[in-house]
């Protein structure tokens, strides 16, 4: 698999969680999760060219350039209910991703996690064109936090990330594909209370993003809550999901 790297348990999961990560970041984010998860709780990372382990390629910078390619491999997991998860970008990506399923390979996903973020079909869209110069990305990842200073001050650091970052985000401040209607999934919004990069009112406007039930859980962090409240979040996660485990393990008693 090219765009998936699966750190699943076992082979006979219940349910899997597909996990796509903020911008700049790697699947890598996810590595810890996979033991720290019940062993039916099958664990996929999303890792984006450019990102990672896929570092030598060159990084996408249409939304479009990547939900396509991304559904297409996501579309071979459709034989468990699928759970996505995604932070910050990831949470943006995960929810065209969904509609790109519904459209192009009749998969709908049983849940949606946006943690992070704001809605991305709320208007007035949130403008990350400033943020698109050198000088700008540098802004974008001090107004984030989660990134130590000892790294920001570290120049083989910076060449590395800072393409691969501004690529994210010109992807985020471009057009959107012109499918927007609801997701007929349920969605949990994960959200920091001290997120400086996401306002409470747009995240629960996630709400409007689908025509399933909506929840949102607030954490005592900032915009890197997965790291930070690392234990707290896959508890929540373990709870949101456990409806699905018990289906899966009903369904497969009765067969």
């Amino acid at each position: 698999m090219t765009w998936l790297r699966d750190w699943s348990q076992s082979e006979d999961v219940a349910l899997r969680v597909l996990c796509l990560p903020a911008a700049g970041s790697s699947a890598h984010t996810y590595r810890s999760w996979s033991g720290l998860l019940p062993p039916d709780v099958g664990l996929v990372a999303v890792e984006l060219p450019g990102h990672g382990s896929r570092l030598a390629e060159t990084p996408l910078r249409t939304m479009d350039g990547i939900v396509r390619p991304l559904a297409a491999e996501v579309a071979g997991l459709a034989d468990r209910p699928l759970v996505v998860f995604g932070h910050s970008m990831g949470a943006t990506v995960g929810a065209e991703l969904c509609r790109t399923l519904r459209r192009e390979a009749g998969v709908t996903p049983a849940l949606m996690v946006a943690a992070a973020c704001e809605a991305p079909r709320e208007g007035p869209r949130k403008d990350y064109s400033r943020w698109l110069t050198e000088d700008g990305v540098l802004d974008f990842l001090h107004h984030m936090g989660g990134t130590p200073p000892e790294l920001l001050a570290h120049d083989d650091y910076l060449r590395m990330l800072l393409p691969v970052l501004r690529a994210d985000l010109t992807a985020l401040a471009g057009p959107q594909p012109g499918d927007d209607s609801p997701l007929d999934c349920p969605i949990r919004v994960y959200l920091g209370d001290r997120d400086p990069g996401v306002r409470p009112e747009r995240a629960a406007a996630w709400r409007r993003e689908s025509n399933g039930d909506f929840a949102l859980h607030t954490f005592a962090a900032g915009h890197f809550l997965v790291q930070e409240r690392r234990a707290e979040v896959l508890a929540q996660l373990c709870a949101d999901v456990r409806p699905l485990r018990h289906a899966r393990r009903t369904t497969g008693r009765q067969s």
